[in-house]
């Protein structure tokens, strides 16, 4: 992204998605300073590591995709996978699409923070300064970010298509248990998590993979969901028609 952004763009960026994924402070700001002590070599060759990184992010991400393809497949009731190349294309798809979901959150987020600066010479605005609204904003942007994309997920990266209904009111439920899972394990990890004592620099690791496994279930919890949505409405309607 650094060929088309300037850097400062793809740090904010880059930090975002890194709260985003990790919402743990102390953790997410490790991984900010390791990536931070790397960022003036990426800029320096950053048309070599831009040409490498996206080969490797291709294919890299078209895996993980042939992934949760094989999951939602399932949980949607077809195991039989569209053919390798035809997967592939919809793999790369996807991609592409996350990347311009990225540009496009380069442009919201300059115009948000220029919206609070706006309202400290406001009156009517003086709320955005305040703590709770503060709190409260990330919070909603954080679950309007992740239903977004279990949506998109839902929607387009399964063979089986399920009613549009059906795949929000997955992604909805998904990013309310993300979103409680996110405090709940958060609340743990601050009050009575021993990791650090344990497992020492080795942490970080332990921490990531417990919270990619909460979110790995809630991802699947959320799919389980819209299905069951799915044969709900369209029990009603079969027994509708029948009447």
């Amino acid at each position: 992204m650094g060929i088309l952004l300037d850097s400062a763009s793809v740090q904010i960026q880059i930090n975002t998605l890194i709260d985003t994924v990790i919402p743990y402070e102390m953790y997410s700001d490790y991984i900010k300073e390791i990536l931070g002590k790397r960022i003036a070599d990426v800029i320096q060759y950053k048309n070599v590591a831009g040409f490498f990184g996206l080969v490797g992010l291709m294919f890299a991400a078209s895996g993980f995709s042939s992934s949760i393809r094989t999951i939602l497949n399932t949980v949607f009731g077809r195991r039989i996978d569209i053919n390798f190349f035809l997967g592939k294309l919809r793999d790369f798809g996807l991609i592409i699409v996350t990347v311009l979901v990225f540009l496009v959150s380069t442009i919201l987020l300059p115009l948000i923070d220029l919206l609070r600066k706006f309202s400290e010479y406001v009156v009517e605005l003086k709320f955005l300064q305040s703590a709770i609204f503060q709190t409260f904003f990330t919070t909603a942007f954080s679950f309007i970010i992740v239903t977004a994309i279990f949506a998109v997920l839902y929607r387009f990266v399964p063979v089986v298509k399920i009613r549009k209904r059906a795949v929000f009111f997955g992604a909805i439920w998904a990013g309310i248990l993300w979103e409680s899972a996110k405090h709940i394990f958060g609340y743990y990890l601050y009050h009575f998590a021993t990791y650090g004592k344990i497992y020492g620099a080795y942490a970080l690791i332990i921490v990531v993979a417990f919270w990619i496994y909460y979110s790995s279930m809630v991802f699947i919890i959320g799919a389980e969901m819209g299905k069951l949505f799915h044969d709900r409405v369209e029990e009603e309607l079969a027994n509708t028609s029948q009447k």
